[in-house]
């Protein structure tokens, strides 16, 4: 067996395909390299555009919620927003907030305030629905306020 491979070693050019097989290898080991590099930049990126939006989709929540309960408005915006709905939970209310970083526009999330139902409590439901400029990604978030006490919150988990 030794014999065989030195006989292939003292063959003219046989260096030649040695050198061939080693650079073939290399260069597919270098080019899964750099495809599982890129991959995981675009997921990063993706990832980044993601959690961004979700915080633009809260602060809508936030500012909304900071609006709804601010104690200076007499009576709370929360009760003529109850009763702009009115009890059939049909009608919405709906506003769009640009989210500003340094006086620049990073986003904007579209918010919904609706009343709903749950185990004979009624609710007002706040989603909000962020967008960062220019991008498509978008990430929905959602907040209730129990109507009967309005200091018990709940926020659900984000999707989409």
């Amino acid at each position: 067996m030794i014999e065989r491979i030195l006989k292939l070693y003292k063959r003219k050019g046989a260096a030649l395909i040695w050198m061939i097989l080693a650079f073939t290898i290399t260069m597919i080991l270098m080019s899964s390299i750099i495809f599982l590099t890129q991959q995981d930049i675009r997921e990063t990126v993706k990832q980044e555009e993601r959690l961004q939006t979700y915080y633009i989709a809260a602060a809508g929540i936030d500012l909304t919620y900071a609006a709804l309960m601010d104690p200076i408005n007499k009576p709370k915006k929360i009760e003529a927003a109850i009763s702009k709905i009115g009890d059939t939970g049909n009608k919405k209310l709906s506003d769009t907030i640009d989210i500003k970083y340094n006086n620049e526009i990073k986003g904007t999330a579209a918010v919904t305030i609706s009343r709903i139902t749950i185990d004979e409590k009624k609710w007002l439901q706040i989603v909000s629905v962020g967008k960062l400029i220019g991008k498509d990604t978008q990430v929905t978030t959602t907040m209730r306020i129990n109507e009967a006490n309005t200091n018990q919150i709940v926020r659900e988990k984000f999707g989409k």
